[in-house]
């Protein structure tokens, strides 16, 4: 018992002989731990500071997430049981991986501070942009209303140039009026002494050269007064020969008018003889009406009545037409609109064949169109109307 005892103190002895050598050692590794997770606190705080929470949080996070494990490696490590155990087995790895631990808490806090302020630093630049594009803008908008004032001022130096043009005809025209009435005075004057002087013995001369200046004085003012009664009479004669040239363009019209109206009554008149036909008169052409019955058979040819009317249309056409001629076909309600379009179309076209063979109407002179049953000009319930409406019109210009 006694040797198992001393056993047991030299291995107690022993054991606070390791402690008292390692105990330093592990003192030492944990200053530098505390000292690194302290750099990494403040790396942190400095990273929030910077905006690090909205600017960069995934990466304080990360920094917060290490330094949350570096504190809790090293409250493991202080504790006597721990410290006591692991400094035998592996104190310095344990103080490096707390320092590593910290390290990257400190290396994200000092990445997200930098990622913080380098977001801040774009925002600035960004504002910054903006506010010299502002700065532009309003440089050009200055710029432009320089040169709109410069352009003013040009104006107002032109117009007070012209003003002082003005002052100075004015001016001299009052000079040459004081000018004249002093030349006046002068004759006057003249005159005067040349009356005084009748006893001495150059009066006579004196007459002389009063009454030949006197004379040169009124030769001037009548001079002066014929070429301002000479512009005056070009100015009413350009007047009275504008008025008279605008009396005769008006004379003119009006024969033109006259002439035009003559035309037409003649056109009318002439029209109106045709037989078997309705006339009327347009802003632009005579309207010779004539119904289909009286131009085609039951199987749409024209018969030998129709050929009659034709002809006196033809000799009606050779005599006034002085534009395009207009043939234009119409039918009543009776059938379907494709048959009536079609059956309008060839009715045109027949009449159009016939006054360019038989009655040597060119061609190019003639237009046709069919329109159908489109456009009545009387109610198609009744025989009477529907007869009506079965016409060809053809129109003949009055003026080109």
């Amino acid at each position: 018992m006694d040797d198992k005892k001393r056993l047991i103190c030299n291995a107690v002895l022993m054991g606070f002989m390791v402690i008292s050598v390692l105990l330093p050692l592990s003192a030492r590794g944990a200053e530098n731990a505390a000292m690194v997770i302290e750099q990494a606190k403040a790396a942190i705080e400095q990273a929030r500071q910077a905006g690090a929470e909205k600017k960069a949080p995934d990466v304080l996070s990360q920094a917060k997430s290490w330094l949350s494990q570096a504190e809790k490696e090293y409250a493991d490590s202080q504790s006597i049981l721990s410290r006591t155990m692991k400094m035998v087995v592996s104190n310095e790895v344990k103080s490096r991986e707390i320092s590593y631990l910290a390290t990257m808490a400190m290396t994200k806090g000092l990445i997200a501070e930098a990622k913080s302020k380098k977001i801040t630093v774009a925002e600035e630049l960004k504002g910054a942009q903006k506010d010299l594009a502002d700065y532009r803008t309003s440089l050009e908008v200055l710029n432009r209303k320089l040169a709109e004032a410069e352009a003013a001022k040009e104006v107002q130096a032109k117009a007070e140039a012209e003003l002082k043009d003005l002052e100075q005809a004015k001016q001299k025209a009052v000079e040459l009026e004081a000018q004249k009435r002093m030349e006046l005075e002068d004759v006057q004057r003249k005159s005067a002494e040349i009356e005084a002087l009748k006893q001495q013995d150059r009066l006579q001369e004196a007459q002389r050269v009063a009454a030949r200046e006197k004379e040169l004085a009124e030769a001037r003012i009548r001079t002066e007064k014929l070429a301002l009664q000479k512009e005056k009479d070009d100015a009413e004669l350009k007047a009275k020969e504008q008025q008279m040239a605008m009396e005769r363009q008006k004379m003119e019209a009006m024969q033109k008018k006259m002439a035009a109206l003559e035309k037409e009554k003649a056109m009318l008149a002439d029209a109106a003889k045709i037989p078997q036909t309705t006339v009327k008169s347009t802003d632009r052409e005579i309207v010779i009406s004539l119904p289909t019955i009286n131009i085609f058979s039951s199987k749409n040819e024209i018969h030998s009545q129709g050929k009659a009317i034709l002809d006196e249309v033809g000799a009606y056409l050779k005599k006034y037409s002085i534009g395009k001629i207009a043939i234009r076909s119409y039918t009543d309600s009776t059938g379907t609109a494709a048959v009536n379009q079609s059956l309008s179309e060839k009715r045109a076209q027949k009449v159009k064949e016939y006054i360019v063979v038989y009655q040597n109407i060119s061609s190019a002179e003639v237009t046709v169109e069919g329109f159908g049953s489109t456009q009545p000009v009387a109610s198609n319930s009744t025989e009477a109307g529907r007869a009506l409406n079965r016409r060809v019109e053809i129109g003949i210009p009055t003026s080109k």
